[in-house]
């Protein structure tokens, strides 16, 4: 049964790729920083926020994708709202762990900012399927 669990989990929270960009530059990725340790925290927080940049940029594309739409807007908003709301989660796990003062309070605050940052991957991959115009 504890297999099955962690192999739903891996199914339910994909890895992200690193895929080359059109400047030539890879996509962060979690799996960079996701083993990082305490006296690791500069690396793990310059990683945090290459990613938190990385959602930011996939928000703007779905963003600029939105303003072409010509098809009712409604459902597409409110799923949007889910990407939204993930942002704004990973936007305060980064705060609370950039105030971390302790090896312990800090890895339970980058496991934190580990679901907060899978959960914002969820919504954007669902509204990239979402997106048919």
């Amino acid at each position: 049964m504890a297999a099955g669990i962690a192999c739903l989990s891996q199914r339910a929270y994909p890895e992200v790729v690193a895929i080359p960009g059109s400047d030539g530059t890879a996509a962060p990725t979690w799996s960079n920083i996701e083993n990082d340790h305490y006296d690791q925290r500069a690396h793990f927080e310059a990683g945090a926020d290459r990613l938190s940049a990385h959602l930011d940029y996939e928000i703007r594309v779905l963003r600029d994708h939105r303003a072409k739409m010509t098809r009712d807007l409604g459902d597409w908003d409110l799923a949007m709202k889910d990407v939204d709301e993930s942002r704004d989660l990973l936007t305060s796990r980064i705060t609370e762990l950039k105030k971390a003062t302790t090896p312990d309070l800090w890895d339970a605050a980058k496991g934190r900012f580990g679901d907060a940052w899978k959960r914002s991957q969820l919504a954007v991959d669902r509204m990239n399927r979402t997106v048919t115009d």
